[in-house]
């Protein structure tokens, strides 16, 4: 019973003194795009269920880390077939997240960039992304724009008509995080 006490007592006071604050991504209004080319066509297509959480100093409120998850099958371009076909090309039941991870944050006026590491098709990657800041009373939103070179993940890339897709892949996102 002592120890139990005393366990709670010393947990409690950890949180108590912690520097850091816990803040969540709203899942409902963030969101990431992406848009593909072929020589024939163009696509495009959204996940808005974007995880994630933020770890701020309690007292300035600036982030410290960022960790970021969306699930490879909620990206939605509004064609089954093709979202299917990508399911595949992705090796989606092999690597079904994509993740992002960063404690290397630098602020400048109203953009944050996040220097961090990429996770997607098993491979990890350095990827710098930064973010137009927005703040509203109760909320951050962070807005940009990244690319991403699919083949420097092992993506083999698909073809259409023996033409291969575009080996660029254009996002944008909006992160909204509860304050």
């Amino acid at each position: 019973m002592f120890l139990r006490i005393t366990t709670l007592f010393v947990f409690f006071q950890f949180i108590g003194f912690s520097q850091e604050v816990r803040l969540n991504i709203e899942n409902d209004l963030s969101f990431i795009e992406y848009a593909g080319k072929h020589l024939l066509h163009d696509w495009e297509g959204i996940n808005q269920k974007i995880k994630g959480i933020v770890l701020a100093d309690k007292s300035s409120r600036k982030f410290n880390k960022i960790a970021l998850l969306a699930n490879v099958r909620d990206f939605d371009s509004n064609n089954s077939g093709r979202d299917s076909h990508s399911l595949e090309v992705l090796e989606a039941l092999r690597y079904p997240e994509v993740k992002f991870y960063s404690e290397k944050i630098v602020y400048d006026l109203d953009t944050i960039s996040f220097a961090g590491s990429l996770e997607f098709h098993g491979v990890t990657i350095d990827k710098t992304i930064s973010a137009k800041v927005i703040e509203r009373s109760n909320q951050l939103e962070l807005t940009g724009e990244f690319q991403l070179i699919p083949s420097d993940f092992g993506v083999v890339l698909p073809s259409f008509m023996t033409v291969k897709m575009k080996d660029l892949l254009d996002f944008t996102f909006r992160i909204v995080i509860i304050k």
